[in-house]
Parts: C-alpha cells; sequence; structure tokens
C-alpha cells in the first residue's frame, strides 16, 4: 500500500475514490432501476395470472351451477312426466266414473220411469260435457240422444204412478 501511495499523487488517488464511489453510485442506481423495473414486469405478469385465476375460478363457478340447474330441471321435468301421468290416470278414472253413472241414468230413466225431469237431465248433460271434454268416446252419445229424447214430465200427473225412490 505504500508503494501505491508513492506511485500515485494525492489527486490520482482522491480520483480514483471519486471514480469508485460514482461507480458504486451508478452500480446501486442501476440495481434499484433493474429491481423496481423487474418487479413492475412480474406484478403485471402476476395480476394477470391472478385475473386468470379469478375468471378460471368463476367459470368454474359457472359450470358447477350450471350442473345443479341441470340436475334440478332434470328432476323436475320427472316430477312434471310423473304429474302428467297421475293426470291422465285421474282422467281415465273421472271418464270411467261418468260412463257408468250416465249408463246408470240412462238405464234407470229410459227402462224405468220412461221419463226425465230438467234438472236431471241438466246433470246429465254437465257430466256428458265433461265426458267429452275428457276425450270420451261417443258410446255415452246415444245415452245421451235417447235420455234428451224422453218426456219431461210423467206419462201421468198422478202421485201413485210417481216412484221417487231409485
Amino acid at each position: 500500500m505504500l508503494e501505491l501511495l508513492t506511485q500515485f499523487s494525492m489527486i490520482d488517488i482522491i480520483t480514483i475514490i471519486v471514480a469508485l464511489a460514482v461507480s458504486v453510485r451508478s452500480v446501486i442506481a442501476f440495481w434499484d432501476f433493474a429491481v423496481d423495473r423487474l418487479r413492475r414486469i412480474f406484478n403485471k405478469e402476476s395480476t394477470i395470472e391472478k385475473e386468470k385465476a379469478k375468471v378460471q375460478e368463476r367459470l368454474q363457478e359457472n359450470y358447477d351451477n350450471l350442473k345443479k340447474v341441470s340436475a334440478n330441471q332434470e328432476k323436475l321435468e320427472n316430477q312434471l312426466s310423473d304429474l302428467g301421468d297421475k293426470i291422465n290416470l285421474l282422467i281415465e278414472s273421472d271418464k270411467d266414473d261418468i260412463k257408468s253413472f250416465l249408463t246408470r241414468e240412462h238405464h234407470y230413466f229410459c227402462y224405468q220411469k220412461k221419463w226425465i225431469d230438467d234438472y236431471s237431465l241438466e246433470c246429465c248433460e254437465k257430466r256428458y260435457q265433461h265426458y267429452a271434454e275428457e276425450g270420451g268416446n261417443s258410446f255415452i252419445e246415444g245415452f245421451m240422444n235417447d235420455l234428451r229424447a224422453l218426456p219431461k214430465q210423467p206419462p201421468s200427473v198422478n202421485d201413485n204412478d210417481i216412484n221417487v225412490n231409485r
């Protein structure tokens, strides 16, 4: 070191020290600049990755929700199908009930009483209308024509001829 001091003058040494200090300062400034620049680049990439992850998460949530909705829709469709089958069964049962009722009324009024009152005919007409709306066949239509053709009053007005009990 003593040799170094003897070879260089004080101004040279100070110049070297100042140059070294400026160099160190430049290296530190460059380091700070590079680190800051890299942080910004990685933050952009990190932000993009975070956004992609959020979008993927939302897509997965939507997919899961869609699967739930599809499962619920399938369940509802099955329930509606079951209800439709039950309604069809009820309609068929109701048609059979109406057919039985109108057959009984037809036989009673046509074969026993030989006449029909207005109220009984109106009840039969309403039941027949429901039967027709439910898709009943024309079998009962003939019975209704027979009932409509009956007289609306008993053949004789004598109370002894009126059979009120069935």
